[in-house]
C-alpha cells in the first residue's frame, strides 16, 4: 500500500509538470491561431528622424546596425539617409538629424540641440586601436547610440558605469561593453520623441490588421486562414426590410 501511495503521488507529480510545460504552449498555440501572431507597423502620422550617414570610411551597414540598434531600444521608428554636412548650415532631415561625418579638424562628436543636429565624427575613432576595423566599427555604433541618447531626449543615465557616462576620448568606449542603453534613457528618449510627433511603434495582431485593411500578405496557414475569412465575398445576400413609416 505504501509503495502505491508513492507510485501515485511520483505519477501525480509527473502529471502535474507535464501540464504546467503544456499548457502555455496550448494557450500561445490558441492565441496564435485566433490572431495570427503580433505584427509592428509604423503610425501613418509620425514625423521622424534621421542618421545621416556623410562619411565612406565604414560601411553604411555599420550605421544600419546602430541605428536599428537604437529603434529597437526605444520601439520608436528611425530613418536613415545619405547626405552631406555643411557645419555653417546643416540640412536637417526630419525633426532632428544624427550625422556620421569623417572630418579630421572636427572633434568626436558634437551637439547642437538649439539646431535640432548632432554629429558623430569617425575620424578621431579611427586613431589608436580605431586602426583594426573591429575596433572602429564597434568605437562607431557605441558613439552614436550616446549621441543619440543625448540628442533624442535621454541626456544622461543614474545607472553608473553605462555609455551615456562622460567620454574624453575614444578609448573611453573601449570600456564600454556594449552600444545597449540603459532603461531610463529609453524611457526619456521615446516621451521626447512622442513629444516632437514621432509616434512609437503600433503593435497589433494579423486578424486586426486584416480588418483595418493594411495587413501584409500573409506567410503562414494561420494567416492564410484569417486573410481569406476576413476578405470572403459574402455568401448571403443583406436583407433590409421595407418600413412603411420611415418611408414617409
Amino acid at each position: 500500500m505504501k509503495k502505491l501511495l508513492i507510485l501515485f503521488a511520483s505519477g501525480m507529480a509527473v502529471a502535474s509538470t507535464a501540464m504546467a510545460d503544456a499548457a502555455p504552449t496550448n494557450v500561445a498555440q490558441i492565441v496564435e491561431r485566433e490572431s495570427g501572431g503580433s505584427i509592428i507597423t509604423t503610425h501613418k502620422k509620425t514625423k521622424k528622424v534621421y542618421f545621416v550617414n556623410a562619411q565612406s570610411r565604414v560601411s553604411r551597414e555599420v550605421i544600419e546596425t546602430a541605428r536599428k540598434t537604437y529603434e529597437e531600444s526605444i520601439r520608436t521608428p528611425i530613418d536613415i539617409a545619405d547626405g552631406k554636412f555643411d557645419f555653417r548650415n546643416p540640412k536637417i532631415e526630419g525633426e532632428l538629424s544624427l550625422y556620421i561625418i569623417d572630418d579630421d579638424d572636427m572633434p568626436m562628436s558634437l551637439l547642437a540641440p538649439e539646431g535640432r543636429w548632432a554629429f558623430v565624427n569617425v575620424a578621431p575613432l579611427a586613431k589608436g586601436r580605431g586602426e583594426k576595423s573591429q575596433f572602429l566599427e564597434a568605437r562607431v555604433r557605441k558613439e552614436i547610440a550616446r549621441i543619440a541618447g543625448i540628442l533624442f531626449g535621454g541626456i544622461g543615465s543614474s545607472y553608473r558605469g553605462n555609455l551615456m557616462s562622460i567620454a574624453t576620448s575614444p578609448d573611453d568606449l573601449d570600456k564600454r561593453d556594449s552600444e545597449k542603453i540603459p532603461a531610463d534613457v529609453m524611457m526619456r528618449s521615446s516621451g521626447f520623441l512622442l513629444g516632437l510627433g514621432v509616434r512609437p511603434f503600433r503593435l497589433t495582431t494579423y486578424r486586426k490588421a486584416c480588418e483595418e485593411g493594411w495587413a501584409p500578405a500573409p506567410t503562414n496557414d494561420v494567416q492564410r486562414a484569417i486573410w481569406d475569412k476576413v476578405h470572403a465575398v459574402p455568401t448571403t445576400p443583406m436583407k433590409i426590410e421595407f418600413d412603411p413609416k420611415k418611408g414617409r
